[in-house]
């Protein structure tokens, strides 16, 4: 292909990914915002591959070219040891950050490195377009009118991301690029309107998502921007300072006080929060220095960062499948060498920033503003598929922008068919992940009408579409496990099982199957069985100890086995472990009752009242305790 022809293309590529991974959404499906923008990507970024070598050259600079060899070559070798065997290679269904999103990643940093400087414009306008999509997103989301009503919402927009903390993300790199898009015109009146438009709902947005990171990250941008933007601002004084006392007032009158004062409350507020999420991130590094957990495997060696104090604390209502920074991210994931790469890469990146602003292109001091702020932000959140892209993609043209070490390599010919490979290979794997998807979306639609032959069979197809997929798996599993009956929890096991099999230690699917064979045990009145399942708690709780939920469910295990002592003592446990939960208290006023102790059952019940006074448990038990003790006379 002919090399300005293949350059141009490839600019069209990545833009593609600049707008389209963060601004597709389906809203059909039961993850709407996860596998779309993941099939997206992949074919985008297999199809780069494909136009590099047809390309012939390849642009890297040398000391980049480096890092990125030596963090990919240690991510191998971390993956070789890792706690989670496939998913450390190809990342999880709900998060995708394995090994091969890294490559990618990669990818799409030494295509942008190679991009002329005539096709840059088209990233511009990209990212531009994204901006657009996301503002107006955020404006229906405000107005109760995005296509996708997000459960359980926290009343802050998520925008096309699902998540506050993307969208501030997103947000943080995209602004900073869109007001050097509209400073530099592109070329057109029309798109410097449409850059000022954007530029300005995307500061709106960043607002309304309330996320702390991303405000600090544009506020790193307009540091790093400040020998561009002074002159400026000594010329439009009094303007900067209407802009700044609107500003004060609109953060006055808002939740966007509380969320500021917050991050600085050391003692209970945001800012206590994240220190204790890295205190634990910190326990896990210190515990595999070298080469970590391997890439998503946070999740499963979580656990050993966790303290009683940190569970009474934040209780695990969900599991936590990374670390709240950047750069302690990648080193729980692939140790301390990993992360001292991790964050060479990010000083480097400041440093290109800063040549950016200096070179005193407008278009340029955007990307470089918005390159730092990405950076900043990250270290209070994580490294997102979603985001890291359109990220990747900037930080190459800033290297390229502003070193002058790159050296062109020769892209080995046969390379495009390894690419035409991968296209086909993530385009059949992205479409089977969409139709599971939707099938499982639909096997819930029917349980819900109470169609469970019908939604059983729908979940199972997801499985068999995707069986290397634990989501579809734990999802059958649960809509087999609600029915109640020996055949279901009889499938809720095999279903677990079969998942197990693609990640052995993952602590949600093995809690699932500890409690479905729970469940299997009480209705088939089988001893063996039950046994097997109090084995199985017993495992998690020797893993995690400080789990209140698993020592709580290990109790009714016991209960159920009619080891009563045993199942007070962990139920105890519980209780201390989460001081809030009326249910240790309840199990404890229900086991005294059968044992026929009035006092401590009416002891108990008084913990409950006193932790949950609504609870639906409470008018049952005070009638059991009154039988009681009108039988005993």
């Amino acid at each position: 292909m002919e090399t300005a022809r293949a350059t141009r293309t490839m600019a069209i590529f990545l833009g593609a990914i600049v707008a389209a991974v963060p601004l597709v959404v389906d809203p059909w499906g039961f993850a709407p915002f996860g596998p779309i923008k993941w099939a997206t990507l992949t074919l985008l970024a297999a199809g780069i591959v494909v136009v590099l070598s047809l390309n012939g050259r390849l642009v890297a600079p040398r000391r980049w070219a480096v890092g990125w060899l030596v963090f990919l070559a240690w991510g191998a070798i971390a993956s070789l040891r890792a706690v989670d065997p496939v998913y450390t290679w190809v990342g999880t269904p709900d998060r995708h950050l394995g090994l091969l999103a890294w490559a990618l990643f990669a990818v799409m940093f030494f295509a942008a490195a190679t991009l002329s400087d005539d096709v840059v414009p088209l990233l511009l306008k990209a990212a531009v377009l994204a901006l657009a999509g996301i503002g107006g997103y955020v404006v229906l989301e405000l107005f109760g009118l995005a296509p996708v009503e997000l459960a359980g919402s926290s009343g802050r927009p998520g925008g096309p991301f699902g998540t506050p903390a993307y969208l501030g993300a997103a947000c943080a790199l995209l602004v900073p690029i869109g007001i050097g898009a509209a400073v530099d015109g592109l070329g057109s009146t029309v798109w410097r309107r449409v850059a000022i438009v954007t530029s300005t709902v995307g500061v709106l947005a960043a607002a309304a998502s309330q996320t702390r990171a991303g405000w600090f990250g544009l506020a790193v941008a307009v540091v790093i921007a400040w020998p561009a933007i002074a002159p400026w601002v000594r010329v439009r004084r009094g303007l900067v300072a209407g802009f700044v006392a609107v500003g004060v007032v609109v953060v006055a009158v808002t939740p966007l006080a509380g969320r500021i004062t917050s991050a600085l409350d050391f003692e209970s507020g945001g800012a206590r929060g994240r220190i204790d999420e890295w205190e634990v991130g910190i326990a896990v590094l210190a515990g595999h220095p070298v080469t970590g957990l391997g890439f998503e495997g946070y999740r499963i060696g979580f656990a050993e960062g966790v303290d009683a104090e940190y569970e009474r604390r934040y209780g695990r209502t969900f599991t936590p499948d990374r670390a709240h920074s950047g750069a302690l991210d990648v080193g729980v994931t692939t140790g301390i060498p990993g992360m001292v790469v991790y964050l060479l890469g990010a000083g480097a990146l400041v440093v290109a920033a800063t040549r950016g602003v200096r070179r005193g292109v407008p278009w340029l001091a955007g990307v470089a503003a918005g390159v730092a702020a990405y950076v900043a932000q990250q270290q209070f959140l994580f490294p997102t598929v979603e985001g890291d892209a359109a990220f990747w993609v900037f930080a190459g043209v800033l290297v390229a922008a502003t070193t002058r070490s790159a050296v062109t390599h020769r892209v080995p010919r046969g390379t495009w068919l390894v690419g035409l490979v991968l296209v086909g290979a993530v385009g059949v794997a992205g479409a089977l992940d969409l139709v599971a998807d939707h099938a499982v979306a639909n096997a819930l639609d029917l349980e819900r009408e109470g169609r469970r032959i019908e939604a059983n069979q729908r979940a199972s197809d997801a499985v068999a579409l995707r069986p290397d997929s634990i989501r579809y798996g734990f999802i059958a599993a649960s809509i087999a496990g609600r029915d109640g009956t020996t055949l279901g929890s009889a499938r809720a096991v095999q279903l677990i099982d079969d998942a197990i099999v693609v990640s052995p230690r993952d602590p949600i699917l093995l809690a699932a199957r500890a409690g479905y064979r729970l469940d299997l045990a009480v209705v088939e009145r089988e001893r063996s069985i039950l046994d097997l399942a109090i084995g199985e708690w017993e495992a998690l709780v020797a893993r995690d100890p400080n789990h209140a939920q698993f020592q709580l469910e290990l109790g009714i295990a016991y209960a159920v086995a009619g080891r009563g002592d045993d199942a007070a003592d962990v139920w105890l446990f519980a209780a201390d472990l989460a001081p809030s939960s009326g249910a240790p208290w309840a199990n404890l006023a229900s086991l005294a009752v059968d044992r026929m102790d009035p006092e401590a059952a009416e002891r108990a019940l008084a913990e409950l009242e006193l932790r949950e006074p609504d609870s639906d448990l409470i008018d049952p038990l005070r009638d059991r305790i009154a039988v009681l003790r009108r039988d005993n006379g």
